[in-house]
Protein backbone atom coordinates (compact mmCIF):
# COMPACT_ATOMS: atom_id res chain seq x y z
CA UNK A 1 0.00 0.00 0.00
CA UNK A 2 2.83 2.37 0.92
CA UNK A 3 4.51 1.68 -2.45
CA UNK A 4 1.29 2.56 -4.30
CA UNK A 5 1.06 5.91 -2.49
CA UNK A 6 4.72 6.77 -3.24
CA UNK A 7 4.26 5.70 -6.88
CA UNK A 8 1.10 7.85 -7.13
CA UNK A 9 2.92 10.87 -5.70
CA UNK A 10 5.87 10.39 -8.08
CA UNK A 11 3.57 10.11 -11.09
CA UNK A 12 1.75 13.24 -9.99
CA UNK A 13 5.00 15.19 -9.63
CA UNK A 14 6.21 14.01 -13.03
CA UNK A 15 3.02 15.14 -14.71
CA UNK A 16 3.36 18.61 -13.14
CA UNK A 17 6.99 18.91 -14.22
CA UNK A 18 6.27 19.15 -17.97
CA UNK A 19 8.75 21.58 -19.49
CA UNK A 20 7.37 24.44 -21.52
CA UNK A 21 8.18 24.29 -25.22
CA UNK A 22 10.27 27.19 -26.47
CA UNK A 23 10.84 28.65 -29.89
CA UNK A 24 13.36 31.41 -30.65
CA UNK A 25 12.92 33.92 -33.47
CA UNK A 26 16.03 35.92 -34.37
CA UNK A 27 16.06 39.71 -34.75
CA UNK A 28 16.76 39.19 -38.47
CA UNK A 29 13.63 37.00 -38.86
CA UNK A 30 11.55 39.56 -36.96
CA UNK A 31 12.92 42.34 -39.18
CA UNK A 32 11.81 40.40 -42.27
CA UNK A 33 8.31 40.08 -40.80
CA UNK A 34 8.29 43.78 -39.93
CA UNK A 35 9.32 44.86 -43.45
CA UNK A 36 5.96 43.65 -44.73
CA UNK A 37 4.30 46.45 -42.75
CA UNK A 38 6.48 49.30 -44.02
CA UNK A 39 6.75 51.94 -45.44
CA UNK A 40 4.38 53.92 -43.23
CA UNK A 41 3.53 57.52 -44.14
CA UNK A 42 2.39 60.16 -41.67
CA UNK A 43 1.58 63.85 -42.01
CA UNK A 44 2.39 66.37 -39.29
CA UNK A 45 1.42 70.04 -39.80
CA UNK A 46 2.10 69.93 -43.55
CA UNK A 47 5.29 67.91 -43.16
CA UNK A 48 5.17 64.46 -44.75
CA UNK A 49 7.23 61.73 -43.10
CA UNK A 50 7.73 58.26 -44.56
CA UNK A 51 9.14 55.60 -42.23
CA UNK A 52 10.82 52.76 -44.14
CA UNK A 53 13.56 50.10 -44.03
CA UNK A 54 12.83 48.90 -40.47
CA UNK A 55 15.50 46.96 -38.65
CA UNK A 56 14.55 45.33 -35.38
CA UNK A 57 17.14 45.46 -32.61
CA UNK A 58 16.81 43.37 -29.45
CA UNK A 59 18.26 44.93 -26.30
CA UNK A 60 17.96 41.85 -24.10
CA UNK A 61 19.84 43.41 -21.14
CA UNK A 62 17.26 46.21 -21.03
CA UNK A 63 14.44 43.81 -22.01
CA UNK A 64 13.54 46.12 -24.91
CA UNK A 65 12.93 45.87 -28.62
CA UNK A 66 13.78 48.87 -30.79
CA UNK A 67 13.07 49.55 -34.43
CA UNK A 68 15.64 51.51 -36.41
CA UNK A 69 13.98 53.23 -39.39
CA UNK A 70 14.83 55.45 -42.31
CA UNK A 71 12.70 58.62 -42.26
CA UNK A 72 12.23 60.61 -45.46
CA UNK A 73 10.77 64.02 -44.62
CA UNK A 74 9.18 66.17 -47.35
CA UNK A 75 8.11 69.78 -46.85
CA UNK A 76 7.20 72.25 -49.60
CA UNK A 77 8.63 70.03 -52.33
CA UNK A 78 12.01 69.55 -50.64
CA UNK A 79 13.24 66.71 -48.47
CA UNK A 80 15.77 65.39 -46.02
CA UNK A 81 16.61 61.86 -44.92
CA UNK A 82 17.09 60.83 -41.29
CA UNK A 83 17.57 57.71 -39.22
CA UNK A 84 15.18 57.27 -36.34
CA UNK A 85 14.58 54.98 -33.41
CA UNK A 86 11.09 53.76 -32.47
CA UNK A 87 10.66 52.20 -29.02
CA UNK A 88 7.97 50.57 -26.91
CA UNK A 89 7.47 47.55 -24.70
CA UNK A 90 6.09 44.69 -26.80
CA UNK A 91 2.92 42.96 -25.68
CA UNK A 92 0.96 39.90 -26.73
CA UNK A 93 -2.46 40.79 -28.12
CA UNK A 94 -4.78 37.81 -27.77
CA UNK A 95 -7.55 39.40 -29.85
CA UNK A 96 -5.59 39.19 -33.10
CA UNK A 97 -2.86 36.78 -31.92
CA UNK A 98 0.05 39.16 -32.43
CA UNK A 99 3.10 40.58 -30.72
CA UNK A 100 2.98 44.33 -31.13
CA UNK A 101 4.06 47.75 -30.04
CA UNK A 102 0.77 49.14 -28.75
CA UNK A 103 2.06 52.67 -28.08
CA UNK A 104 5.28 53.10 -30.11
CA UNK A 105 7.16 56.37 -29.89
CA UNK A 106 9.84 58.01 -31.98
CA UNK A 107 12.61 58.35 -29.42
CA UNK A 108 15.25 60.13 -31.49
CA UNK A 109 16.38 60.89 -35.02
CA UNK A 110 19.57 61.98 -36.76
CA UNK A 111 19.67 63.73 -40.14
CA UNK A 112 21.83 61.94 -42.72
CA UNK A 113 21.16 63.99 -45.82
CA UNK A 114 19.57 67.44 -45.94
CA UNK A 115 18.53 68.58 -49.44
CA UNK A 116 16.37 71.48 -48.21
CA UNK A 117 17.34 75.11 -48.61
CA UNK A 118 15.82 75.74 -45.17
CA UNK A 119 14.89 72.67 -43.13
CA UNK A 120 14.28 74.56 -39.87
CA UNK A 121 10.47 74.23 -39.91
CA UNK A 122 10.47 70.57 -40.99
CA UNK A 123 13.02 69.66 -38.31
CA UNK A 124 10.99 71.56 -35.70
CA UNK A 125 7.81 69.63 -36.61
CA UNK A 126 9.62 66.26 -36.59
CA UNK A 127 11.18 67.08 -33.19
CA UNK A 128 7.66 67.73 -31.86
CA UNK A 129 6.73 64.11 -32.69
CA UNK A 130 9.45 62.73 -30.40
CA UNK A 131 7.71 61.01 -27.50
CA UNK A 132 4.29 61.22 -29.17
CA UNK A 133 2.43 57.94 -29.62
CA UNK A 134 2.42 56.51 -33.13
CA UNK A 135 -0.15 53.98 -34.40
CA UNK A 136 0.37 50.40 -33.16
CA UNK A 137 3.01 48.34 -34.97
CA UNK A 138 2.59 44.58 -35.37
CA UNK A 139 5.96 42.92 -34.82
CA UNK A 140 4.83 39.34 -35.40
CA UNK A 141 1.66 37.42 -36.25
CA UNK A 142 1.74 34.17 -34.28
CA UNK A 143 -0.50 32.47 -36.84
CA UNK A 144 2.34 32.84 -39.36
CA UNK A 145 4.99 31.27 -37.11
CA UNK A 146 5.67 27.88 -38.70
CA UNK A 147 5.85 25.65 -35.63
CA UNK A 148 3.77 22.72 -34.51
CA UNK A 149 2.98 23.49 -30.90
CA UNK A 150 -0.13 22.91 -28.84
CA UNK A 151 -1.25 26.49 -29.25
CA UNK A 152 -0.07 29.13 -31.67
CA UNK A 153 -0.49 31.77 -28.96
CA UNK A 154 2.47 31.73 -26.57
CA UNK A 155 1.95 31.83 -22.83
CA UNK A 156 4.77 34.34 -22.50
CA UNK A 157 7.89 35.64 -24.20
CA UNK A 158 11.33 36.84 -23.21
CA UNK A 159 14.34 38.36 -24.92
CA UNK A 160 17.74 36.73 -25.25
CA UNK A 161 20.93 37.41 -27.23
CA UNK A 162 19.61 34.88 -29.77
CA UNK A 163 16.29 36.68 -30.25
CA UNK A 164 12.69 36.58 -29.11
CA UNK A 165 11.97 33.44 -27.06
CA UNK A 166 8.35 32.29 -27.21
CA UNK A 167 7.21 29.89 -24.48
CA UNK A 168 4.22 27.63 -25.04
Amino acid sequence: MKNHIVLGILLGLLSLNVAAEQYTISAKELSLSLQQRFPVARSYEGVEAEFSQPKLVIQNLDNEIEIEVKITVTYRGQSFVAEGLIVDIPSIQTVDNTLRFERPKLEEFFINQDNMTDSTEAIKVLKQTIGQTLPPIILLEFDQVDISLISNEPAKFSLSPQGLVLEY
